[in-house]
């Protein structure tokens, strides 16, 4: 469970009289782990952020904490784990800003129920390092349940 792709924690898309008026949502991670099966969480899993213990704050910008927070998670989960192919399941603000993030001049409008988007970059091995290459798009507007346009002039 990454806490960083939850959603959007403002009222963009949340509705303020479900929101708690003390902006804490009581969400307790242990508590929800032990609810899952046995085997279910694997526990040597390590924390890329310290953040990832709690939900972000609520009336985040989406501009300002929203967006930078989905685009950057993205790269930050495909660099700890550079060897793996990563399913993120995540809100339709953050498959859009999946897409969007990396393919230039588009803007995302609309996201459909599980639709997703497939990245790919190159890895470049050397000794006991890497060195990632830029993010491509696989995903073709309406395809997978993302619609975008150009938002280019």
């Amino acid at each position: 469970m990454r806490f960083l792709l939850c959603e959007m924690m403002s009222r963009n898309a949340i509705r303020l009289e479900v929101a708690p008026k003390d902006g804490n949502w009581g969400f307790n991670i242990s508590e929800r782990k032990a609810m899952l099966l046995a085997g279910t969480v694997d526990k040597n899993v390590e924390r890329v952020y310290k953040e990832e213990l709690q939900l972000p704050k609520w009336e985040e910008d989406p501009n300002l904490h929203t967006r930078p927070r989905y685009k950057q998670i993205v790269k930050d989960l495909a660099d700890k784990y550079h060897t793996e192919n990563l399913l993120l399941v995540t809100h339709g603000e953050g498959v859009g800003v999946a897409l969007s993030s990396f393919k230039k001049d588009v803007e995302v409008y609309e996201v459909d129920y599980c639709g997703y988007v497939q990245l790919r970059r190159p890895i470049f091995k050397k000794d006991q390092s890497f060195t990632a290459g830029e993010f491509e798009v696989l995903t073709h507007n309406g395809q997978t349940g993302i619609n975008f346009m150009s938002n280019k002039a």
